[in-house]
């Protein structure tokens, strides 16, 4: 009876409106603790005559492993899903597990970079917890957060709203580049806006939504913005085997992924460790399942992609840079010496320059490596002398990708690309990259899609035009 007292006396204390003029904020987590969030993430292009945007389901869970005396031992998981008439909610696109520390202001700090990407969907999603002050703090009067390699954090308190039936002090935090007031023609810019409902008793984000607009250079307006919204859908304890249960999952599924991660970089020389490895996972996975199961079966679909010979990306750094790897647009390329795997001979690209040059990297053994073929073959009936077309073959089957040229009686040559995933920032097939008649960076993509495609297409026309 007095249990239940208390639990019903904490409802309504919860449930209360919030009439303070200063608040003392700070999060309160303990072992055991489940916080379940949903929602979306969508990005669309802002370029006048530009069409694009994608929607993904977002679940975040932050689950509390351990109290110390500074600190809370974390683990974050984040599924993406894309949504569309191709891929259902329940087949994820992305799912990570990353470990980190929480400290009492609400610092979150791991091993790898638990930061918000800036760029591309958010891999791991950690903006449910903010940087708090350590004094108390009255609304529209302003704090400041630093973030390594970043710059400040200006947050203040907008006031106080209901939230999903509990009283929240409504947060809004900005945080942009030093030149977005200021549009630069050699360098994008960027800024963040986040909007939190963090109930002060607790300590916890009860909504977040956050926009980060991007610019590209030369423009003065955003050309890109990122859209992410989601909500607590439930905040339970969990003791004792229930607690167990999800402490261990968690661990096999980071000794799993470390186990995985050097096979997934040379896939090729080690198809009888991946096997191995794949059977260990398989005879856990008949084991309970818990709610972090996904990560460990996400890790066997990575695994058995690259057993098929695919590229997989890594999710050491999920973040895609705002400029690509390949020297910056607008800037020339370095040049480079491979081998066309056809002919054994070397080539090198600056000898290529006077025309446009579309480059391709794509995987032999996949789907949409066949794809990739068949476009560079249309590009070139296309347009012929006018532009010259550069498959970079990313495999150890060269034997393959020899027959596949053949057997298409292509006109242009394949190339060796394995050497040069650092030069165009190659972490993942296909990847497109358009350079002019002068070695000039234009355009890059990632991906097999209608968006990318014409992308590349319309950039080739541009260069094709000068």
């Amino acid at each position: 009876m007095v249990t239940s007292l208390c639990l019903l006396t904490c409802g309504f204390a919860l449930g209360q409106p919030l009439d303070r003029s200063e608040f003392q904020l700070a999060p309160h987590l303990f072992p055991g603790l489940e916080l379940v969030y949903s929602g979306t993430f969508s990005e669309e292009a802002l370029i006048p005559g530009v069409k694009f945007e994608r929607t993904y389901r977002l679940d975040s869970t932050l689950f509390v492993l351990a109290s110390k005396p500074d600190h809370w031992e974390t683990a974050f998981l984040t599924a993406l899903s894309l949504r569309g008439p191709k891929n259902g909610s329940n087949q994820p696109t992305s799912v990570r597990l990353e470990v980190g520390n929480v400290d009492k202001k609400g610092r979150i700090k791991g091993k790898a970079n638990l930061a918000i990407a800036l760029a591309g969907p958010p891999t791991v999603e950690s903006g449910a917890i903010v940087e708090l002050p350590t004094i108390p703090v009255r609304a529209n009067n302003p704090w400041f957060v630093t973030e390594e390699g970043r710059p400040p954090w200006r947050w203040e308190i907008q006031g106080t709203a209901m939230c999903g039936g509990t009283s929240c002090v409504k947060l809004f935090g900005e945080q942009m580049s030093e030149d977005w007031d200021r549009p630069r023609g050699d360098q994008a810019a960027w800024r963040r806006r986040d909007t939190i409902w963090l109930a002060p008793q607790l300590g916890i984000a009860y909504r977040v939504e956050r926009v980060i607009e991007r610019r590209d250079p030369a423009r003065r307006d955003p050309t890109h913005r990122l859209t992410v919204r989601y909500e607590l859908e439930s905040r339970i304890k969990y003791p004792g085997k229930f607690f167990e249960d999800r402490q261990n999952e968690i661990e096999k599924a980071l000794k799993f992924r470390e186990e995985a991660e050097a096979l997934l970089s040379q896939p090729g020389p080690n198809p009888f460790q991946i096997e191995a490895l794949q059977n260990r996972i398989a005879r856990h996975l008949e084991s309970g399942p818990t709610p972090y199961r996904p990560a460990i079966t996400y890790l066997q679909g990575r695994l058995e992609s690259a057993r098929r010979g695919e590229l997989t990306g890594t999710h050491e750094s999920e973040e895609k840079p705002l400029t690509t790897p390949a020297g910056k647009i607008g800037e020339r390329v370095p040049d480079f010496l491979c081998t066309d795997l056809t002919t054994k001979e070397s080539v090198r690209l600056y000898r290529k320059l006077g025309r446009p040059i579309l480059v391709a990297f794509y995987n032999p053994a996949s789907e949409t490596g066949k794809q990739v073929l068949d476009f560079c073959q249309g590009m070139y009936e296309r347009y012929q002398a006018n532009l010259t077309i550069l498959p970079m073959a990313v495999t150890d089957d060269t034997a393959l990708a020899c027959r596949q040229h053949a057997e298409r009686k292509l006109p242009f040559p394949i190339l060796d690309g394995k050497g040069l995933h650092h030069t165009f920032g190659v972490d993942a097939t296909p990847r497109f990259v358009v350079l002019d008649k002068e070695g000039i960076l234009r355009t890059a993509c990632t991906g097999w899609s209608p968006e990318n495609i014409r992308e590349i297409e319309s950039e080739v026309r541009r260069c094709l035009e000068k």
